[in-house]
């Protein structure tokens, strides 16, 4: 007669083992849901794209690029083409940031007896292009010792080869071969070289946007200086120079930097009226800045520097070289301003 209650006491102890044995169960689950809730939001989430291509970094090793001409390194490269008949070479430096997009291009023409190695060198201009982007290329002129034909001096042609032809062939050459601004061309020389730049820029007017020139010495363009619109123009001169003097060398048919300011300020339909604009130390700033077509005229004065380069390292024989400013930032400054 015990046998039915004992089956019913199994029964019931089963069902209270099945139930607790849920309990526990359900408990369980609900402990490793949050548990799975609090760690999916600590470890953050990896989306994976359908693409490599979108992986950010992945495939930007090689920014894309604007230019159309053949692709060259930065840095230095000598090189040549044929003008007149002749071979002439010149010094070409690209940036660091070269390849990317087009560029301004300044062509700074050296000192009588120097050369476009010399020049890089003693100007040190390559540095203020690679930290502001753009294209330095020294030319070389010809003639032993190397000269430009700038003009006419006292003892006739300051050189024997047609260098407004060559710096013709040279933009030509340039703007096919290399990513350049066409409408971002400057022009800027020292000693004789300032004089050639100043040549170059009275019949290449078009071609270019801006002039600077750096104890030019000035001689007289044969048939005049007769640019076909207004040019904006940098005139940096010490007035203890020896060999381009402040005040003109008559005897060498040189001419005087106050002349050398007077074509141009003729030339782009400026107003006589001038104002300092920098004053530190032994250096003067004027400009001329009611001209035409927005163009201006400036001029630094170094009250006692000689046949130098502002900013440079210093050469005993040419004089005082001040550092109240650096050529090379100076000019770059007044360029970046303009576009042809």
């Amino acid at each position: 007669m015990q046998q039915p209650n004992s089956d019913s006491q199994r029964s019931q102890n089963m069902r209270r083992f099945l139930g607790v044995s849920g309990l526990v169960l359900s408990f369980l689950i609900v402990l490793s849901v949050a548990a799975y809730s609090v760690r999916a939001n600590l470890v953050p989430k990896v989306h994976v794209p359908s693409s490599l291509s979108s992986i950010p970094g992945l495939m930007s090793a090689s920014p894309v690029s604007n230019c159309k001409t053949p692709q060259h390194s930065s840095g230095d490269s000598n090189n040549s083409i044929t003008s007149g008949g002749l071979k002439r070479t010149f010094l070409l430096h690209l940036p660091a940031s070269y390849g990317r997009d087009y560029q301004p291009l300044v062509i700074n023409y050296h000192a009588y007896s120097f050369t476009a190695q010399k020049m890089a060198q003693y100007t040190n201009m390559t540095a203020e292009a690679d930290k502001e982007g753009f294209i330095v290329v020294f030319p070389q002129g010809v003639d032993n010792p190397p000269s430009w034909n700038a003009g006419i001096g006292g003892l006739g042609p300051t050189g024997d080869a047609d260098d407004v032809q060559f710096t013709r062939d040279l933009l030509s050459y340039l703007t096919k071969n290399y990513c350049i601004d066409t409408h971002r061309v400057y022009i800027t020389g020292f000693s004789l070289g300032g004089g050639m730049a100043y040549r170059v820029a009275c019949t290449l007017t078009n071609q270019i946007a801006a002039i600077a020139t750096v104890a030019g010495a000035f001689y007289h363009a044969p048939g005049g200086c007769h640019p076909s619109r207004p040019l904006p123009v940098l005139e940096i001169h010490g007035a203890a120079d020896n060999y381009a003097p402040y005040d003109g060398n008559p005897t060498m048919q040189m001419a005087a930097v106050s002349v050398y300011l007077n074509v141009w300020l003729n030339a782009n339909g400026c107003s006589s009226e001038s104002k300092v604009f920098f004053q530190q130390g032994d250096v003067t700033g004027t400009e001329w800045t009611q001209c035409a077509s927005g163009t201006v005229v400036e001029h630094y004065r170094v009250s006692d520097g000689g046949h130098t380069w502002p900013g440079a390292g210093a050469v005993p024989v040419l004089g005082f070289t001040t550092h109240v400013i650096d050529a090379n930032s100076v000019i770059w400054d007044f360029f970046k301003q303009y576009k042809s």
